[in-house]
């Protein structure tokens, strides 16, 4: 990770550097409904595996449904009045969760560019605003030209070969 963060800040011009350094930070409020956060509303930097980790995030999100990444790893977390339940990753090419109301939600959507849930293809998600349903995909891609491009750039041999086993 720190050969591909620096490789990645030799390559941005100046102006993309400035752009990314200017971008607030996180928890940030979309609206009324949705918050998103790399790591979690209570760190940037912190890792949400579990459902304990998730409860401590989902006690201080301000939103219905928190959008969060870091881990890489597609999962759904509500949280009801009774109980609090995860939903993991699935090999389904598309998922759909349909939103409770009076729950709150922690969602991953995974990772485009490098899933750690044993997927190589690419992860993600679309929110339905008006039918409170989250849509998660699996889409494949040139995982031979992304690995290839990584060779190319020098990048560590393990990036790419990661990229197949999506670990």
């Amino acid at each position: 990770a720190k050969s591909a963060a620096k490789w990645t800040l030799d390559v941005l011009t100046p102006e993309y550097r400035d752009w990314l350094a200017n971008l607030p930070q996180g928890p940030t409020q979309v609206d009324d409904l949705v918050e998103i956060c790399h790591g979690s509303p209570f760190d940037e930097d912190a890792y949400i595996f579990d459902e304990l980790d998730a409860l401590r995030a989902l006690k201080v999100s301000t939103r219905p449904l928190c959008l969060f990444g870091h881990t890489h790893y597609p999962i759904t977390f509500e949280l009801s009045s009774e109980t609090i339940e995860s939903i993991g990753s699935s090999s389904a090419s598309e998922m759909q969760v349909q939103l409770r109301d009076g729950c709150k939600y922690l969602i991953n959507p995974g990772s485009v560019g490098q899933p750690r849930d044993g997927d190589w293809r690419a992860a993600f998600a679309i929110f339905d605003s008006d039918k409170w349903i989250v849509t998660f995909q699996r889409v494949p891609y040139n995982l031979k030209s992304a690995q290839d491009r990584i060779f190319a750039a020098n990048l560590p041999q393990r990036l790419a070969t990661r990229l197949a086993a999506g670990r």
